[in-house]
């Protein structure tokens, strides 16, 4: 991802997402962190559920946030209607810079 962009993750999950009461995406670097979540009725600005995808789009400002030096940790969990919940293994992501930071 680069810095200053509008990026799109799509996670695909095993279950339809409409049979989650709450289902929440996180992105963490050090103490910085974003979370992106459905829950009672709700969810964030950026967040899309479509089916078994859960579609993240991030702001310009939020992948500022993050610097370049180190990557950012990426989980999704979901709690479905019965009360389970599930959690996804966690990836790294690729922070570069752009020459132009200045928000569009």
């Amino acid at each position: 991802m680069y810095q200053a962009t509008t990026p799109k993750h799509t996670f695909k999950l095993p279950i339809e997402t409409d049979t989650c009461t709450v289902i929440r995406v996180s992105y963490k670097q050090d103490d910085k962190m974003i979370i992106k979540k459905k829950q009672d009725g709700k969810q964030s600005d950026g967040m899309t559920l479509d089916g078994y995808n859960v579609i993240i789009k991030l702001s310009q400002e939020e992948t500022l946030m993050f610097s370049t030096k180190k990557p950012v940790t990426v989980q999704i969990r979901a709690k479905t209607e019965d009360g389970d919940v599930y959690s996804s293994q966690q990836w790294n992501l690729g922070v570069d810079e752009n020459q132009d930071k200045e928000i569009l």
